[in-house]
């Protein structure tokens, strides 16, 4: 890409050569003339290749004749002549009066060469590297705009698209703003820029690659351009993203983010516009009434809407959540693994073996200033939910989906999945619980008992409409008042919490959040937010996907014995307001449910991949709901509920899925991490005796309902091939495929290195060899990594 240079506004020199001037003793006379030379070559160095432009516009003239001169340089400062691609687009801003907002306008749009897009003026290479350009339009007979000594206008320079040496340069867009006679203007419009877009996508580009800055898209997508309204430049950037991106819908900082060149990056809340906010409040109608107050422009707007009412209302990161969830902490202040159940429930229960243990977890209940509530967390009410997802096993975890502990839940109580807490002890404002039993024991990587832990709470209490008053969740007070507590997760191991994380970092909540949406805390807690209810039903209150969450499967609804593909019709849109539920650290601490023992139960088995598909174990190893899987898979739009026409749970990823950076910190992605790893669980038989649920009863627990909890491991895959698979699984359908196929060939690559698909527990190995070929260098080439 070109580099970013400030408009300089020069008189062109160009007298480079010698000057030649008279000896002593001149007689006056004219010499003779010399010899015929050779053919000349310019008296200076020029670029034979170049890896990128630098264009640095010299002389800008605008009015009835608008004439620029530009020089192009490569990345070493050589002038680089002969190029014959050039875009050019020139446009002026007019100043926003009476509520509007400052406005693009199209003053010309040309490119040399010519095509039935845009017509060409006079471009002269003047063989030094230096270019000079007329417009072939008289941009003073635009209508829309009058160009004066005091407005803004801007001048997009388009490169690329041609070889220099034997490099094809990528297509590259400079813009520059100035006003008459090159000064700075003194107006702007820069809301967004690409510095805002690229924490979703790698990079920018459109309209076959030739416009690669959104000042460009801004500046050619005006009014007096497009034939469509929705077509203007901030209502199709909306069009495009508003509930498609991944982030919550109304967290407008999500792309309205402050840096050094987005200089009127607040206008969202700073100047709204009846224009840009019905692209999001489709259904108001400003002009009839309806919906809203009737007016005709834009000029009492923000008399209402103020720049604080605005961020108070969209982001809940300012005024919402974070001063709601202040009011209440819950703080784990000891977790341990003991050999023995000390409280009597678990002893006897009678399942304490000389292979299992207890983990005791204590929480205290702080308020808004870090002092104890002194309240034993189990006896409050004003808890909606309380619950703490621990597992035990380092790095892979050793149990399926771990234990819950859920103190409050709103969940359905079920063997197995909703138990009851069990206190060991109350203190001084400090609850122990007792919770267990874990296995200390694992088929593949045996003792367990000097490993750790780990645990993470999900938090929702009840709080008056102010957000000011704690209440109890009594059904009188409206629990949607209330807020979700800090997400946080611990370590433990047998003698306490651990003072340092015992896990490599692999992924950040700002590097998440770059796509989901962060939220920060006024001490700079960075949280990444995510809507767990994306993904997975509310299965109590919504009975037509009853069945496809907690309790597997799919439902047959229409009684002709095929189960219906329920998942095909669940929307993956971002769903609420900003910290709805619960945020993220990094959805590291998912793995407690999302690790390698946990099989794949839900939907997909027989509605999109069958027992008895040829390519019935790939489709469930991409479809598993291991962390390291499941991410990638779901990213790629591989899982088997996922790239099929029309489904709704496609997900079109906004980046490289090639670039491993975007995510991962550093090198974590370097296949050496997955040499060891324990085995992907599957249980392949699953669906054998499986009869269904009752949408209407959420309690039957008659005949084999199959729960997901009671799924049996099987079968096994290995941990390399499966990570890589579940990128590199699928080709694109072909004519008459619903969906997207398993790459056979890939599966054969992987086979023949040592992967193993769909194994028994005594025929896995665990021989890979891939990181022998594909080790941090060979990734990252074959990443364009380096």
């Amino acid at each position: 890409m070109m580099k970013r240079v400030d408009i300089k506004v020069t008189a062109l020199a160009a007298f480079i050569g010698l000057a030649l001037t008279g000896c002593s003793g001149d007689d006056g006379q004219n010499g003779k003339d010399g010899a015929p030379g050779a053919p000349g070559q310019p008296g200076f160095p020029v670029a034979t290749d170049a890896k990128a432009f630098t264009v640095a516009v010299d002389k800008i003239v605008v009015g009835t004749q608008s004439d620029i001169t530009f020089t192009v340089t490569n990345e070493k400062d050589l002038p680089v002549v002969g190029l014959e691609k050039f875009g050019f687009i020139l446009s002026g801003l007019e100043e926003g009066t009476e509520g509007d907002a400052n406005n693009w306008k199209l003053l010309s749009s040309e490119a040399c060469p010519a095509s039935k897009y845009a017509k060409c003026g006079s471009l002269v290479d003047n063989q030094d590297g230096t270019y000079t350009y007329s417009f072939e339009k008289d941009v003073t007979a635009e209508t829309a705009f009058t160009i004066s000594d005091e407005k803004t206008l801007r001048l997009v320079v388009r490169t690329g698209g041609e070889a220099v040496g034997a490099t094809e340069l990528s297509y590259a867009n400079m813009h520059y703003d100035f006003r008459g006679q090159g000064l700075e203007p003194l107006y702007t419009k820069n809301v967004v820029n690409n510095q805002n877009c690229v924490s979703c996508h790698d990079g920018f580009t459109i309209h076959g690659g030739k416009y690669t800055e959104v000042e460009t898209c801004a500046s050619c997508h005006a009014d007096n351009k497009v034939s469509d309204i929705s077509k203007v430049f901030p209502m199709l950037a909306h069009e495009v993203h508003i509930g498609v991106i991944s982030a919550p819908v109304g967290g407008c900082d999500n792309c309205h983010s402050q840096n050094e060149q987005a200089t009127d990056f607040a206008n969202w809340k700073n100047v709204p516009t009846q224009e840009t906010c019905i692209t999001c409040h489709s259904d108001v109608n400003f002009k009839e009434g309806i919906g809203h107050w009737p007016y005709q422009d834009n000029a009492q707007c923000a008399n209402c809407h103020t720049s604080e009412t605005l961020e108070m209302v969209h982001l809940s990161t300012y005024k919402g959540q974070n001063e709601r969830r202040e009011n209440l902490h819950l703080t784990v202040t000891d977790a341990r693994m003991v050999d023995a159940p000390e409280a009597k429930a678990n002893i006897d229960a009678n399942l304490d073996t000389d292979k299992t243990g207890y983990v005791q977890l204590t929480v205290d209940i702080l308020d808004k200033d870090g002092n104890s509530r002194n309240e034993q967390l189990d006896l409050v009410k004003y808890m909606y939910y309380a619950e703490f997802y621990i597992n035990w096993g380092g790095q892979d975890m050793g149990m399926e989906r771990g234990k819950v502990l859920r103190v409050h839940t709103n969940k359905e109580n079920f063997p197995g999945y909703v138990d009851e807490p069990i206190v060991l002890n109350y203190e001084n404002g400090k609850t122990t619980f007792e919770i267990g039993p874990f296995d200390l024991e694992d088929d593949f990587d045996g003792d367990l008992n000097a490993s750790y832990g780990m645990v993470t709470p999900r938090i929702w209490f009840c709080i008056d409409k102010d957000g000011e008053t704690i209440q109890d969740c009594d059904g009188k007070t409206d629990w949607s008042n209330g807020a979700a507590g800090y997400n946080w997760q611990h370590f433990f191991n047998k003698q306490g919490l651990l003072e340092e994380r015992p896990r490599r970092q692999i992924v950040t909540n700002e590097l998440c959040g770059d796509c989901h949406g962060t939220t920060t805390s006024g001490e700079g807690f960075v949280q990444m937010t995510l809507n767990c209810r994306s993904c997975h039903s509310v299965v109590k209150n919504d009975s037509t996907y009853f069945g496809t969450t907690c309790a597997s499967g799919s439902v047959d609804s229409d009684g002709d014995g095929v189960l219906d593909p329920m998942i095909m019709m669940k929307n993956l849109m971002p769903r609420g307001e900003r910290d709805w539920t619960t945020a993220s650290n990094a959805a590291e601490e998912c793995v407690a449910c999302h690790n390698a023992n946990n099989m794949p139960t839900q939907v997909i088995r027989n509605s999109q991949t069958k027992q008895g598909d040829d390519d019935y174990v790939e489709q469930l190893t991409m479809s598993h709901p291991d962390q390291k899987v499941w991410i990638h898979a779901m990213h790629a739009n591989n899982r088997a509920n996922q790239s099929g026409e029309g489904w709704r749970r496609n997900v079109e990823y906004s980046a490289d899925l090639a670039n491993c950076a975007k995510c991962h910190i550093g090198d974590s992605f370097d296949a050496k991490y997955l040499i060891g790893r324990k085995p992907l669980a599957l249980d392949l038989d699953y669906m054998d005796t499986y009869d269904g649920l009752d949408p209407a009863n959420g309690k039957d627990t008659s005949g084999n309902k199959r729960y997901a909890v009671d799924a049996v491991a099987d079968a096994f895959v290995s941990p390399t091939a499966a990570v890589c698979l579940s990128c590199h699984g699928k080709r694109a359908a072909k004519e008459g495929e619903d969906r997207r196929q398993v790459r056979k060939d890939v599966v054969s690559h992987m086979k023949q290195n040592g992967a193993q698909f769909g194994v028994e527990l005594g025929q896995y190995t665990g021989e890979e060899s891939c990181a022998v070929c594909h080790d941090l260098n060979n990734l990252k080439e074959s990443h364009n990594l380096k």
